[in-house]
C-alpha cells in the first residue's frame, strides 16, 4: 500500500491517464518550439518547449508516445521530485524525421537502380516514374552506384536526362563523378569531352574536375601518352590561382608512380608537394612505400615508414599490407611475420583482415614453399576468414610453381564450380608451369578451354606457348599455334609480332646449323645439299 500512495506511482498513473495534479486535462502544447534539456541525470532524450521556464518543477511535460527505455527513463526521473503536468502530446525527435528521409531516400535510390539494372527495362520510363522519390543529392549516389558497376553508358544516358530537368544546373560535381566513372571505364575521349563541355557551358573547372581528368589519363590504355597530359594539365593547374593543386592531386600521382614502380618521380612529386607546403598524409606515405617496397629499396622504405611517425602519421591497415607485401616479395619471411605479430597485437588498432592473409599466402606461393602457403591458408580460416576467389588463385599459382599439377587443377576446379573465371595472371602461371615440365599438350588444351572462359581469348597467353616451342625449335608446333590464333582472330601487337619473328629466325637459324654438323663429312654432294638448305632458311625468313 505504501507503494501505490508514492507519489511517483500517482504521477504515472495521471500521466498515462492524461490528467494534472489538480485533476483537469493539460493543454496541448505541441504547437510550441521543442529544446533539448541536457544534463538530467537519467534521462537521455528529455525535451521541453523553448519558452518554458527554467525551473525544476516543470509546468509542461511530454509523454514519451513509445514505450520501454524512453518511459521508464521518464518514469525514474519523476520518482522523488513530486507532482508535475504531463501533458497527452506525443513528441517526436528532431532528429527522426531526418533519419526517416534519409531512409526513404535510400530506399528509392536502391529501386530506381534496381529497375534501372534490370533486363528489358525502359530507361526513361523508369526516370520519369520515379524521379519523384529522389533529391537531387540522389542522382549522385545513383550515378556513383552505375559507376561501380561498370555501367558507364547507362550512367551517361542518365546524366543527359538529369541535364534536361528543370531543377537542373551545372554543376562540377556531376562532372566530376561523370569524368572519373569513363576514366574507370577507359573511355578516356569521352572524359575529356565532357571536361571540354564543362568549358563551352561558360562554367569554370575546378581543382576537383582536373583531379578526376589527370587519374582518367593515368588509366588509360597508352600510359606513357597518358602520363605526359596528366602532367600538362599538373603545370596547367599550377598556372590557374582558382584551380591549385591540392593534397589530393599529388596522392594521384604518387599512387600511379608508385604502381609503376617509378620511384624517381615519386620522389620528385613528394619533394615538389612539400615546397608547395602541402603537408602529406597517410595517402601519401603509403604511396611513397609501397614505390619503395615494388622496386626493393626496403631502406627507403623503413626510413620513409620512420619519417611518417615523426610527423605524427600513424600507420593504417594499408600500410602495414604494403609492408607485408614487400618483405614478401624481399622473401625476407621473418620480417614479414613480424609485421602480421604486431598487427595481432592487444594494442593494436589495425588488426590483419583478409586482405592481410591473401598477401601472405601469395608470398609463400611466389616462392613455392607450399607448406607455408597451406599453414597460412589455416591461419586465416582459424581467423574466421573465408577464402575467397583470390586466395584460391593464389593457391593455383603456389601448386603451379612448385609443379603440383594435381592439387593446381583441384583448385582450378573449384574456382570453376563455384562461377568464376580465373584471372589472367593466374592463366598465365598456370602455362608457363606447363610448358617449364614439357607439358604442351596440357598447354594446348588449357588455351582452347580459354576460348570457352573469355568472350576474347588473350594474345599473350598464346605467345608463352610460342616462346616456349621457339626455344625447343619446334617449328611444326609454332606455326599450327599461329594458324589456330588466325582462325580465333587474335592479331598480335607489334611488339608480339616483332618477337615472332626472332623466335622464328632464332629457330632456323638453329635447325640449319644442326643441318650442318649432320652433313659435314659427307662429300661435295652433301655439301651443296647443306649450302641449299641454308639459302631455303633464309630466303624463308626473309618472306
Amino acid at each position: 500500500m505504501e507503494v501505490l500512495n508514492s507519489p511517483g506511482i500517482i504521477v504515472e498513473w495521471r500521466t498515462m491517464l492524461g490528467f494534472s495534479s489538480c485533476g483537469r486535462k493539460c493543454e496541448q502544447v505541441s504547437s510550441l518550439p521543442w529544446k533539448n534539456m541536457a544534463g538530467r541525470a537519467g534521462v537521455e532524450s528529455n525535451w521541453r518547449p523553448a519558452n518554458a521556464e527554467p525551473h525544476h518543477h516543470l509546468q509542461h511535460a511530454c509523454r514519451f508516445g513509445g514505450g520501454g527505455s524512453d518511459r521508464a527513463s521518464l518514469r525514474s526521473f519523476t520518482l522523488g521530485r513530486g507532482c508535475r503536468d504531463l501533458g497527452s502530446t506525443t513528441v517526436v525527435h528532431a532528429g527522426w524525421s531526418s533519419k526517416k528521409s534519409e531512409l526513404k531516400s535510400h530506399l528509392s535510390t536502391v529501386e530506381i537502380l534496381r529497375l534501372l539494372t534490370s533486363s528489358g527495362s525502359n530507361v526513361q520510363q523508369v526516370l520519369e516514374n520515379q524521379a519523384q522519390n529522389l533529391k537531387p543529392s540522389d542522382w549522385f549516389t545513383v550515378l556513383d552506384s552505375l559507376g561501380k558497376q561498370q555501367k558507364w553508358i547507362l550512367a551517361l544516358e542518365i546524366f543527359r536526362w538529369l541535364q534536361r530537368q528543370k531543377w537542373y544546373r551545372p554543376d562540377n560535381g556531376f562532372y566530376s563523378k561523370l569524368i572519373s566513372i569513363m576514366g574507370k571505364a577507359k573511355q578516356l575521349r569521352l572524359a575529356v569531352w565532357l571536361f571540354g563541355e564543362v568549358k563551352r557551358s561558360g562554367h569554370r573547372p575546378d581543382t576537383s574536375l582536373y583531379n578526376a581528368l589527370i587519374t582518367a589519363y593515368l588509366r588509360s590504355r597508352e600510359q606513357g601518352r597518358g602520363f605526359e597530359k596528366a602532367v600538362q594539365l599538373l603545370q596547367e593547374m599550377k598556372g590557374k590561382p582558382k584551380c591549385l593543386p591540392n593534397l589530393v592531386t599529388y596522392n594521384i600521382f604518387l599512387r600511379a608512380c608508385a604502381q609503376s614502380g617509378e620511384v624517381e618521380q615519386v620522389q620528385g612529386f613528394f619533394k615538389e608537394m612539400v615546397a608547395a607546403h602541402i603537408y602529406p598524409d597517410i595517402f601519401s606515405y603509403n604511396g611513397v612505400i609501397d614505390a619503395y617496397g615494388k622496386t626493393g629499396n626496403y631502406d627507403e622504405m623503413e626510413k620513409t615508414l620512420t619519417m611518417m611517425r615523426g610527423q605524427h602519421c600513424k600507420p593504417d591497415l594499408v600500410t602495414y599490407n604494403t609492408l607485408i607485401d614487400a618483405y614478401g616479395r624481399a622473401k625476407a619471411f621473418a620480417k614479414m611475420e613480424q609485421v602480421l605479430k604486431s598487427m595481432k597485437g592487444a594494442k593494436s588498432r589495425h588488426k590483419p583482415d583478409l586482405n592481410t592473409y591473401n598477401i601472405i599466402i601469395y608470398s609463400y606461393a611466389r616462392a613455392g614453399d607450399l607448406e607455408k602457403m597451406e599453414w597460412s591458408l589455416g591461419r586465416m580460416e582459424a581467423a574466421f576468414f573465408k577464402p575467397n576467389l583470390a586466395t584460391y588463385e593464389f593457391l593455383v599459382i603456389g601448386y603451379a610453381h612448385a609443379g603440383a599439377f594435381q592439387l593446381m587443377l583441384e583448385r582450378l576446379t573449384d574456382i570453376l564450380e563455384a562461377g568464376e573465371k580465373p584471372r589472367l595472371a593466374t592463366l598465365r602461371a598456370i602455362l608457363e608451369a606447363y610448358c617449364k615440365h614439357n607439358l604442351f599438350e596440357e598447354a594446348e588444351e588449357l588455351l582452347y578451354k580459354v576460348k570457352n572462359w573469355f568472350k576474347r581469348p588473350n594474345a599473350p597467353l598464346y605467345l608463352i606457348v610460342l616462346r616456349a616451342y621457339g626455344k625447343q625449335n619446334r617449328l611444326e608446333d609454332m606455326e599450327r599455334l599461329l594458324e589456330h590464333m588466325k582462325m580465333a582472330g587474335l592479331l598480335p601487337t607489334e611488339a608480339a609480332f616483332v618477337e615472332f619473328l626472332d623466335l622464328f629466325e632464332s629457330s632456323w637459324n638453329d635447325k640449319c646449323s644442326e643441318s650442318d654438323v649432320t652433313l659435314e663429312g659427307d662429300g661435295i654432294d652433301s655439301i651443296e645439299s647443306s649450302g641449299t638448305d641454308t639459302l631455303i632458311c633464309q630466303s624463308n625468313v626473309d618472306v
